[in-house]
């Protein structure tokens, strides 16, 4: 598996650092862009990319705006989702360049996952979206509107935008690879704060998702971890059922932690994703 790193340009020419992975033997079938959940950053996509590169497709990843690499001087705030939706737009011009005829499909993560879907709602033409353990609607015990009230719809969150509060998620929530639990917790460039702003952001998106599930035309892919602390999987489950097109596959893992990629029993989860880009990557 060969790594690159670089930097592209995102909306309002942001200087954005991004990293891709490619097959050793350089035949590629299909590009897939993998975005991260929050508070993580692009080296959690090593995983999958091991797996995916193995069997012919390149992995392209960047740090979500706020996070790691592309946080600036605001670890943790965004201002707007729609920034983000721009970012997806031009790093598509810019793989493109190399991918010329080859298709290229979208994935994400928890967080990610939710951006992925505005993103294939908003842009039908999408070849194939692949969302697992989506965050469309938290948790009862991590809710952010509960925990936070009126601060994130009321004046404060536009007096200040910036003003960051904790959001540290248990990694042990995450997976129970050991190893990888492991790197989790000793991972220093992990955020765990969200400005007022991005949690206002994300819980109108959250919403605005859910009641667009209808307007999502293209192949879609919904993974649900079975055991998923993080996100009420009966939010997802709605959400999949509301979906119109009929290219649509749901599939849930009894017993597997939120991050399916990184599970302990994440085999059968690659090997469902890869049967699936097998049949759209050729039709």
């Amino acid at each position: 598996m060969i790594n690159e790193k670089s930097y592209f340009e995102g909306r309002e020419t942001k200087r954005l650092f991004y990293q891709y992975w490619l097959p050793d033997s350089g035949n590629i079938k299909a590009y897939i862009i993998a975005l991260h959940s929050w508070g993580a950053h692009s080296d959690r996509m090593e995983v999958p990319a091991e797996y995916f590169t193995e069997n012919g497709y390149a992995i392209y990843a960047f740090d979500i705006r706020g996070h790691w690499r592309n946080a600036g001087n605001n670890p943790g705030h965004i201002d707007s989702m729609d920034h983000i939706q721009k970012d997806i737009v031009l790093f598509i011009d810019l793989i493109k360049k190399t991918a010329k005829e080859k298709r290229i499909f979208l994935m994400g993560q928890s967080f990610g996952g939710l951006v992925s879907l505005i993103f294939a709602i908003n842009h039908p033409g999408l070849l194939g979206v692949i969302a697992s353990s989506p965050l469309l609607r938290f948790s009862k015990k991590l809710s952010l509107s509960k925990r936070l009230g009126k601060k994130i719809t009321g004046p404060i969150s536009k007096i200040s935008p910036n003003k960051t509060i904790d959001m540290m998620i248990e990694q042990n929530l995450l997976t129970s690879d050991i190893k990888i639990l492991r790197k989790h917790i000793s991972d220093t460039k992990k955020i765990e704060k969200i400005s007022l702003r991005s949690a206002a952001e994300m819980e109108s998106s959250m919403k605005w998702t859910m009641e667009n599930a209808a307007n999502l035309l293209c192949p879609t892919l919904v993974l649900q971890a079975g055991n998923d602390k993080i996100v009420d999987k009966e939010a997802n489950k709605e959400f999949f059922e509301n979906i119109k097109t009929k290219d649509k596959t749901y599939r849930e893992y009894d017993g597997l932690l939120h991050e399916l990629w990184n599970e302990k029993s994440r085999a059968q989860v690659f090997q469902d994703m890869f049967v699936w880009l097998e049949k759209h990557q050729k039709s």
